[in-house]
């Protein structure tokens, strides 16, 4: 996914509307944890991704995800035991 907040330990939790969406994996943008851009100089680019309707996502913050942009328990912690 690339760089990330190894230390960070929770995933994002956001409720979203519908519309695209592009995950930041530069860590550099000044509106995280979506990009403005910064990336154009690197070589990290956007993960884009696409919410049909209003609803609570978690993003994944560590970097270790098989389903990016989203957590998938893949850092050891379980969603279901954090957001009851």
């Amino acid at each position: 996914m690339g760089k990330m907040n190894n230390d960070a330990g929770m995933p994002i939790a956001l409720t979203l509307e519908p519309g695209i969406y592009h995950r930041c994996t530069c860590g550099e943008s000044d509106y995280l944890p979506f990009c403005d851009g910064h990336h154009q100089s690197g070589k990290f680019m956007p993960v884009r991704f696409e919410v049909q309707k209003r609803e609570k996502v978690y993003l994944c913050s560590c970097g270790k995800t098989e389903n990016s942009p989203y957590c998938d328990g893949s850092c050891g912690i379980e969603l279901k035991d954090i957001f009851k």
